[in-house]
């Protein structure tokens, strides 16, 4: 027999171990309720979906030959161009300094890649979205956990920030809007961390796949950017409710050509696996230009009942804590292990799907020991909020 790598093995059974303590029960009286996926389609809310004008056009791209063929393995001139006009903020950003890519996920792959050497630092938020929690040990990279204030809105502890870092650190990746903590950070804490970043001489990698998705002001990292390099990655996935379409971006708001050899490096990866779906990309100039970057911005009033309304009911039941968000489809709840009687999440988690049929994804499946508890969707309908209501009364026997 041909063996996996031992990473792969690795991460294997780690997946093997989370999943089969969460066994879906096929025979449960009760239907399933899976709040598991980030995927804002899934419960048909009738404001998580695209505009039909974004299908049309679309359609209209499908037809034309030249979408089905290669392109530039950075992405077609078009969708570049697109992405440089609406997300530029005034920084002369062109079309050099962009790349479409598969998902954010690739892009977050690239800046490993093109960042990173065997030996060297990153620093992640604890909590936070873990892709580099699995991947960056098969490349020797030490991932490092900075500390965010769960009572102060999950901004970042600079104290801790700084007692992270050395002379082998190589970025700073923050999320804003956060997935899992629903955190929007204010224009002032944004300042905050590009001052420190160059202070410290420090390359910041913003994940902004929920760009706008705040409930009040959203200010990009890119708006601020000034002396030091900031990589912004963003996409249409959450912000045009199209996860499967998988189309995304990276922008390099670099004035003083400070990564410039980065950027190179990365627009050879490119190469290694080369574009996304051309059709799509050829639709989204004009997906900006008629639905605007705000398409998901102006349906947040939707989400902003259902997190109340969330915050309210599972607040009244005792061992569970929401801590409120500032944006997203996100709700970070907090329980208290031992009213619940269980020796962490995963436990709770795991009794919760066995005896109430809901899956819910423990927060420490978001690379944390810290904290206890769950992340809640509020892009679900509210009857399926008040069926999930009841049931959690009865598990927690209120």
């Amino acid at each position: 027999m041909i063996k996996a790598s031992e990473f792969l093995l690795s991460q294997n059974q780690a997946l093997l171990a989370n999943f089969e303590q969460l066994e879906v029960q096929v025979n449960h009286a009760k239907p399933l309720i899976s709040f598991m996926k980030g995927d804002p389609t899934l419960f048909g809310h009738d404001q998580c979906k695209m505009s039909q004008i974004g299908y049309d056009i679309v359609k209209s791209e499908i037809s034309k030959s030249q979408n089905h063929s290669y392109c530039h393995s950075t992405g077609t001139q078009p969708a570049k161009q697109a992405v440089a006009k609406h997300f530029g903020h005034g920084k002369n950003i062109t079309e050099n300094d962009v790349i479409i890519t598969q998902g954010v996920n690739q892009g977050l792959f690239y800046c490993l890649l093109g960042i990173c050497d065997p030996g060297q630092n990153i620093l992640v938020p604890e909590l936070g979205f873990p892709f580099f929690d699995g991947i960056a040990q098969a490349y020797q990279v030490e991932v490092r956990k900075y500390k965010l204030q769960s009572d102060n809105q999950w901004q970042i502890d600079f104290e801790d920030l700084k007692n992270k870092l050395d002379e082998n650190t190589k970025f700073l990746y923050v999320i804003n809007p956060s997935n899992p903590c629903g955190s929007v950070f204010s224009k002032e804490h944004v300042q905050e961390i590009i001052n420190w970043a160059n202070q410290n001489r420090i390359l910041i990698v913003a994940d902004e796949i929920y760009y706008g998705m705040s409930f009040g002001e959203f200010v990009s990292f890119g708006e601020l950017a000034d002396e030091g390099p900031i990589i912004c990655l963003g996409g249409m996935d959450k912000m045009f409710f199209t996860p499967g379409w998988q189309i995304s971006w990276m922008i390099f708001y670099d004035k003083n050509n400070y990564a410039g050899e980065i950027k190179q490096a990365m627009f050879n990866l490119c190469q290694l696996l080369l574009h996304a779906n051309v059709f799509i990309m050829n639709s989204l100039p004009q997906i900006l230009d008629h639905l605007t970057i705000f398409y998901a911005k102006d349906k947040m009033i939707h989400f902003k009942e259902n997190h109340d309304f969330l915050i309210q009911q599972l607040n009244q039941i005792r061992g569970l804590k929401c801590v409120p968000a500032q944006g997203t489809f996100y709700l970070t709840v907090l329980i208290d292990l031992d009213i619940f009687q269980v020796k962490n999440d995963v436990e709770f988690a795991k009794k919760l799907l066995k005896e109430q049929n809901i899956m819910l994804l423990p927060l420490s499946w978001n690379g944390t020991d810290k904290y206890q508890g769950f992340r809640m969707l509020t892009i679900a309908t509210k009857d399926i909020y008040i069926d999930m209501i009841e049931r959690m009364k009865e598990f927690a026997r209120v």
